[in-house]
């Protein structure tokens, strides 16, 4: 008897060191949030200037809502590495950084130029730093980025982070380009552009507007040259990471804007002549918003030349877009990634010199089909 009671005791003891909780926790309360972080180069050789964008629980909460200020904040520091200027800012905080909730990093110009590769080094060991977390360059400095005005969202980096979901040009993730610097191709991001505006608003006030101007090439993690907003697009496209878009074109009789939707592209690779070559086909449907002079009836010659003008169109935003990354050497639709699935044993063989290969004997094709599903109600065909 008395040895099942200490043997009741004994497993009582043994759970209850089981539900002893965390030791180790940090209460959220004790917490402050990244949600963006912007990379500079700093103006002291050798260094960067990090900026973290963090909310203010205090103004978040009902009683601080009223006050008038904004409900969160920029601080900035200057170090050697990520880690020391991280270390700087959080000596001056009264809580504990967490990056969980991280979903922007913008990078400024000079330092993209010069490479990205210690703040990619430095994320990759962050076991909270989400792999689906965007990348943007700043034309400038990316500081100049994170005091943007926040008309339509709560913050400047719910700003940043809904200009790559809504899909309007360019959408790269931290995992494409950590899978591009491996097997040794390029990427490209999006470009920011801050500006003062007069805002409504505002109260009529100049506020800082920040808007996507284009695209970033990069190749071994360092930018290495620009696109326009419209070949950002067509390279969007290509990537199937375009929802929709808005185009004017000319015939000879008529001009005309469009909008394309249900946009979709295939990349394939067929072996020709001994040497890779690749074929990318954009497809998608368009509505016609205007036409000057209207169409008439049946005019199915009408159509088919803003059709073909719209092909024509994309397919050179595209091509020129490719042949700014060529002369790079970079490879910014990861075409190597469609080659090593197809013929992995030529992509063994082509991998080590794949940026030099780009550069000198790339082989592509690119093919556009609009097919327009919609003319409006002043043509009846």
């Amino acid at each position: 008897m008395n040895f099942r009671r200490f043997l009741n005791v004994g497993v009582i003891l043994t759970c209850c060191l089981f539900c002893s909780g965390c030791w180790s926790k940090v209460e959220i309360n004790e917490r402050t949030f990244v949600t963006a972080m912007y990379v500079d180069k700093a103006d002291t050789p050798g260094e960067i200037k990090l900026t973290l964008n963090m909310p203010l629980p205090n103004r978040i909460s009902p009683e601080g809502s009223g006050s008038g200020k904004e409900p969160y904040a920029a601080v900035s520091a200057t170090g050697p590495t990520i880690a020391d200027a991280i270390e700087r800012i959080q000596t001056d905080l009264t809580r504990k950084i967490s990056w969980g909730h991280t979903r922007v990093i913008v990078f400024g110009e000079a330092y993209a130029r010069e490479g990205i590769e210690d703040t990619m080094e430095w994320i990759a060991r962050q076991p909270l730093f989400h792999m689906s977390s965007y990348v943007m360059v700043a034309k400038g400095k990316a500081k100049d980025i994170s005091d943007l005005t926040p008309v339509f969202e709560a913050s400047p980096s719910d700003v940043l982070q809904e200009f790559s979901t809504e899909e309007n040009l360019l959408k790269t993730q931290m995992l494409s380009i950590f899978t591009a610097d491996k097997m040794n191709q390029g990427f490209a991001t999006s470009m920011l552009s801050p500006q003062q505006v007069s805002m409504v608003s505002e109260a009529g006030e100049s506020k800082k507007w920040v808007s996507q101007i284009g695209g970033a090439i990069f190749r071994q993690m360092r930018m290495v040259g620009t696109l326009t907003d419209d070949e950002a697009r067509a390279v969007s496209w290509a990537e199937q990471k375009l929802d929709s878009m808005t185009m004017a074109v000319r015939t000879q009789k008529q001009k005309a804007s469009l909008t394309m939707y249900s946009m979709n592209s295939v990349i394939q690779v067929k072996i020709h002549n001994g040497e890779p070559l690749f074929l990318i086909n954009l497809q998608g449907k368009a509505e016609l918003n205007s036409v000057i002079p209207v169409l008439k009836a049946k005019d199915i010659v009408g159509l088919k030349d803003i059709e073909q003008a719209a092909n024509e169109k994309m397919s050179a935003h595209l091509n020129h877009a490719i042949q700014r990354a060529k002369q790079q050497g970079a490879d910014i639709l990861m075409l190597g990634y469609r080659l090593e699935w197809k013929y992995p044993k030529l992509w063994d063989k082509l991998r080590p010199t794949w940026n030099k290969y780009v550069k000198n004997d790339l082989q592509y094709k690119v093919n556009t089909n609009i097919n327009i599903q919609f003319v409006g109600s002043e043509s009846s065909f």
